[in-house]
């Protein structure tokens, strides 16, 4: 369990990467529409983004682009061919970040999650239409459907998971930073940091479901 901390920049680190093949390849990142993906939290609540409301469940789309060097560099199980994030309000100052892993290219079969669970959520000032954000890093869960999935968590976070259980833990709180952007349905992120306010909303953009 000790490195679970870690998850916060395993996960940084992915998205990045996808963003970033994204940009590169536009027409590979979208397999199948965001009413696919099934969140793992119960969305409650809502959180005052200027004069927007965050509230509900918000996903990106089914992405691939990329996915092949992250299984070759080790960051996701090795039967992992599509990714997808979802975004959970779960109360009033919760938030789930959610990482789907899926062994399909239309993200319909997952094998895994990993899931960063976020409280006392502050939204402060404005910077430009973004808003930084303060929250608590307290937790994560896990979540393996395969074996080769299984195998990845436990080795990368040294836990012991049942294939086809979630395992939830608690850890910190660790203070981290965020930056959003609200737009209607459209909701667009910075990647959370545990050294200070993102400068930069992440490129792929989640779609309220």
């Amino acid at each position: 369990m000790k490195n679970l901390l870690f998850l916060l920049a395993l996960i940084c680190g992915t998205v990045a990467l996808i963003g970033s093949c994204a940009k590169k390849d536009e027409n590979a990142t979208t397999a199948t529409t965001t009413t696919a993906l099934v969140a793992a939290s119960t969305a409650s609540g809502s959180i005052t983004v200027g004069s927007e409301t965050l509230s509900g469940t918000y996903a990106t789309s089914c992405l691939t682009a990329g996915v092949s060097d992250l299984v070759s560099s080790n960051s996701v199980p090795s039967d992992t061919k599509a990714l997808a994030w979802l975004f959970v309000v779960r109360g009033n100052d919760n938030i789930t970040e959610e990482q789907h892993g899926f062994t399909d290219t239309t993200c319909t079969t997952k094998n895994y999650h990993s899931n960063l669970v976020y409280d006392n959520v502050s939204v402060g000032s404005a910077s430009g239409s973004n808003y930084q954000v303060l929250q608590l890093y307290t937790g994560v869960n896990l979540l393996a459907n395969t074996t080769a999935a299984d195998t990845w968590l436990e080795t990368q976070f040294s836990v012991t998971l049942t294939v086809g259980t979630e395992n939830k833990y608690s850890v910190g709180p660790y203070q981290s930073y965020g930056l959003w952007n609200l737009s209607g349905t459209t909701f667009q992120k910075g990647l959370t940091s545990a050294s200070g306010y993102p400068s930069d909303l992440w490129s792929i953009p989640y779609t309220k479901q």
